[in-house]
C-alpha cells in the first residue's frame, strides 16, 4: 500500500477522532483515515495540533514533519517504537567496519553520479560522457571528491551555466532545498524504523547534524528532485509547487518503475544490511536504464 502524505499548508486546527485525522481551516472540515497516512507535514507555523492527535499519529507509526516560517521542513516527531533489537543494532552501528563504510560511500557516490548522467540523458540535455567516466574514478570513501567534480559538470548542464547552487535568490534553489528536505525526512524515517540512529553516519560526521546517516543514504535520490525542479522551472515556491514536490515521493516513477518512497525503503534496507552482514550485497537504485 502507498501511504498518503497529508500536507497542511494553511492555518489549521488538527485533531483526531474515531481513527480519523480532522483538519479544520477556512475551507471547511476535512477528515482522513489514519490507516491511509504515512506522514503529516505541517507547513504552516500558525497551525495547531492537539496532543491527542499527536498521540494517535504516533501510535499508528505516522511521522509528523514541522516546517519553519519559510515553509522548509526543520524537524520531525517520530514514533518511539521501531524494529525489535534496537539496542543491539545501535551497539553494532557504533562498530561498523570502516572499510565497509568507505566501500558503501564509494558505491553511493557512484550511484549518484550514474543517475545524474542518466537524468541528463533522459531529459536529452548536455553531454554525459564525462560524468559516466567519473564513476570508475570514485575510490573507497571518495577521497578525491569525485562527487564535487560531478556536481560541477552536472548542474550547469541541467540548469544553465548561470546557475549557482548556493544562491538563495535563484528560485530553483528553493525548489531543490524543499525537495531534498522531503527526501531526507523519508530516508531518516526508514532508518529509524529499522532501529538505527540517524546521528551516526558513514561519511557525514557533524555534531550539529541529527541526520548524518540519512544525509549519506539520500544522495542517490537527489537527481529525481533535480529532474522535477527542471520540469517546474524557475518559479517561486508556492503552496501548489510544494504540493507537487511532496507528491513526488509517492507518485509512480517511470525511471524507477515504482514510487520514490518504495525505492528509498528498499535502498535503505539493503544499505543497512550491507553494513551489518559480511556477505550482503551493495544496494542498487533501480532505474529506467536497467
Amino acid at each position: 500500500m502507498t501511504w498518503r502524505t497529508v500536507a497542511i499548508i494553511t492555518q489549521s486546527k488538527i485533531s483526531s477522532k474515531n481513527n480519523l485525522l480532522i483538519i479544520q481551516n477556512d475551507d471547511g472540515v476535512h477528515s482522513v483515515p489514519l490507516s491511509d497516512i504515512g506522514t503529516v507535514l505541517i507547513n504552516s507555523t500558525r497551525s495547531v495540533i492537539t496532543t491527542h492527535a499527536i498521540d494517535e499519529l504516533l501510535k499508528k507509526d505516522i511521522r509528523i514533519i514541522c516546517c519553519d516560517d519559510k515553509g522548509f521542513p526543520n524537524g520531525q516527531i517520530m514514533p518511539k517504537r521501531s524494529s525489535t533489537g534496537r539496542r543491539q543494532k545501535i551497539m553494532m552501528q557504533m562498530h561498523w567496519d570502516q572499510l565497509r563504510k568507505d566501500r558503501l560511500w564509494q558505491h553511493i557516490i557512484q550511484e549518484k553520479i550514474r543517475i545524474q548522467a542518466q537524468t541528463l540523458e533522459y531529459l536529452d540535455i548536455g553531454k554525459t560522457s564525462e560524468l559516466f567516466s567519473l564513476i570508475a574514478q570514485v575510490t573507497p570513501g571518495d577521497a578525491d571528491n569525485r562527487e564535487a567534480v560531478a556536481s560541477h559538470l552536472y548542474f550547469p548542464r541541467l540548469f544553465s551555466y548561470e546557475f549557482t547552487r548556493n544562491d538563495e535568490e535563484q528560485n530553483i534553489n528553493s525548489l531543490l532545498n524543499y525537495g531534498y528536505a522531503i527526501i531526507l525526512s523519508e530516508v531518516s524515517r526508514c532508518i529509524a524504523l529499522h532501529g538505527y540512529l540517524n546521528e551516526f553516519g558513514i561519511h557525514h560526521d557533524n555534531d550539529h547534524n541529527p541526520y548524518n546517516l540519512a544525509c549519506d543514504l539520500m544522495e542517490p535520490f537527489r537527481p529525481f528532485v533535480d529532474e522535477e525542479a527542471f520540469a517546474i522551472g524557475s518559479t517561486p515556491l508556492t503552496p501548489e509547487i510544494k504540493q507537487r514536490l511532496i507528491r513526488l515521493l509517492r507518485r509512480d516513477n517511470d525511471r524507477l518503475r515504482t514510487s520514490l518512497a518504495v525505492a528509498i525503503e528498499g535502498f535503505v534496507s539493503k544499505a543497512l544490511r550491507y553494513l551489518r552482514e559480511e556477505n550482503a550485497e551493495l544496494p542498487q537504485v533501480r532505474s529506467f536504464a536497467e
